[in-house]
C-alpha cells in the first residue's frame, strides 16, 4: 500500500524523527508540509523537493485530496484545532500527544477521536520498544502471577542549570508538557483508567516548572501505579520499567533495550532486544512510525489508539492537576 502524508508542523522533533524515518520507507510519500515560517517553509522545500506542496496553514492539508494520512506535530495549543479539521476531512492520524494543551480541551479533544471514523495512533513510541513487548509478553504468561505495582523512572540532564522551556511549557506543567510517554508505560502494564493520583515534587532549576518528583496512581484492583522523575539529572536520559507481582517481579532499562525478570523460588531470566538502530528522535520512533502504516494498511485500530488514548490522558490530566495544586504551597 502506497501512504501519501501530509506533515503538519516542521520543527525540530519531525526534522530529527519523522523526516528520516519516512525516507527510509518505499511505501510512504511526503505530498505536502505545513509550515508556519518562511525559513521553515523553505528548508521543506531545499530538503523535499519541488514536488512537494508546502504551505503556511495546516487546514490546506487537510484539504488537499491527494494526502490520506496526516502527522501531526504542531504546538500542543493548537492540537485541538487540528483535531477539529482531522475528524472533518476524514485522514489517518498520526499525533503527537499531548492531544490537547491542558485539562480543560482533553475532554473535548477525546470526544473528537472517538468520533473519528479513521486509524488514529499516538505516538506513544516507548510502548512499541522490543523490550516493552517482551515484559508484555512475561506478563501475559503470567509468570510474575497477579501484578501487584508498577514503576516507571525517568532521570535526564534536559533541565539541568535551566532547559530553557518557555512560558507556554511552564504554563501547561510537567505532565502535559512531558508526561504522556511515561505514564503511557503504565497503562501497558494495567490497561486501565487509574482511580485517583497523588503527585509530590519541587521546581529547582526551571522556574515555576516541577522538574523533579513522582506521581503515584492508584487502579482498580488495589494495584499502584509510579512515575518517578528528575529532569535535573546530571547523566544523560535513562527510562526504566519495574513490575512486581504476587510470584515475581521484572525489570526493565528501555533505553538499553534489556530486561530480567524471576520467580520467587527460580533464577534470574535476561534479554536483550534493542530498538532498531540507528535511532531518530527517540527509541521507539521508527517502531511507533511502522505501526501506525501497518495499521493504515490493514484497516484494524491502532495498538495506541482511541481508547488508550483516553486512559492515559485521564492519568496526565490527574496528575496535571494535582501538580497544580502544589504550585501555591
Amino acid at each position: 500500500m502506497h501512504h501519501r502524508v501530509g506533515i503538519l508542523g516542521l520543527g525540530v522533533w519531525p526534522r530529527e524523527a519523522y523526516l528520516p524515518i519516512l525516507a527510509e520507507r518505499n511505501d510512504v510519500e511526503i505530498v505536502t508540509v505545513a509550515a508556519r515560517s518562511e525559513a521553515t517553509r523553505r528548508f521543506a522545500q531545499e530538503i523535499l523537493g519541488s514536488g512537494v506542496r508546502v504551505v503556511d496553514d495546516f487546514r490546506d492539508v487537510f484539504n488537499d485530496a491527494e494526502v490520506d494520512a496526516v502527522m501531526l506535530a504542531l504546538p500542543n495549543r493548537l492540537h485541538l484545532e487540528a483535531l477539529e479539521a482531522a475528524v472533518h476531512a476524514g485522514k489517518h492520524l498520526f499525533i503527537e500527544p499531548p492531544v490537547a494543551g491542558n485539562g480543560a480541551e482533553l475532554e473535548q479533544a477525546v470526544r473528537l477521536l472517538g468520533e473519528h471514523e479513521k486509524t488514529v495512533h499516538v505516538d506513544f513510541e516507548l510502548r512499541y520498544l522490543p523490550v516493552v513487548e517482551t515484559v508484555i509478553a512475561v506478563l501475559r504468561e503470567e509468570a510474575l502471577g497477579e501484578v501487584l505495582t508498577a514503576q516507571v523512572r525517568l532521570c535526564c540532564n534536559w533541565g539541568y542549570g535551566g532547559g530553557g522551556y518557555g512560558q507556554s511549557v511552564e504554563e501547561d506543567g510537567f505532565f502535559f508538557f512531558s508526561g504522556a510517554w511515561y505514564l503511557d508505560l503504565l497503562d501497558v502494564v494495567f490497561a486501565a483508567s487509574p482511580l485517583d493520583a497523588t503527585v509530590a515534587g519541587g521546581r529547582a532549576m526551571n522556574g515555576p516548572l516541577m522538574d523533579h518528583g513522582w506521581a503515584t496512581l492508584r487502579y482498580p484492583g488495589d494495584r499502584i501505579g509510579q512515575f518517578a522523575f528528575s529532569l535535573v539529572d546530571v547523566e544523560e536520559a535513562a527510562v526504566t520499567l519495574e513490575v512486581c507481582g504476587s510470584k515475581g517481579k521484572i525489570e526493565a532499562d528501555l533505553l538499553a533495550g534489556t530486561c530480567r525478570w524471576r520467580g520467587k523460588d527460580t533464577d534470574w531470566r535476561q534479554r536483550r532486544t534493542p530498538c532498531s538502530q540507528p535511532v531518530h528522535g527517540f527509541a521507539g520512533m521508527r517502531e511507533s512510525v511502522a505501526s501506525f502504516f501497518a495499521a493504515v494498511a490493514a484497516g484494524r485500530p491502532s495498538p495506541s489508539g482511541v481508547d488508550v488514548c483516553c486512559r492515559v490522558h485521564q492519568a496526565v490530566a490527574m496528575c496535571a492537576q494535582r501538580e497544580g495544586s502544589t504550585r501555591s504551597r
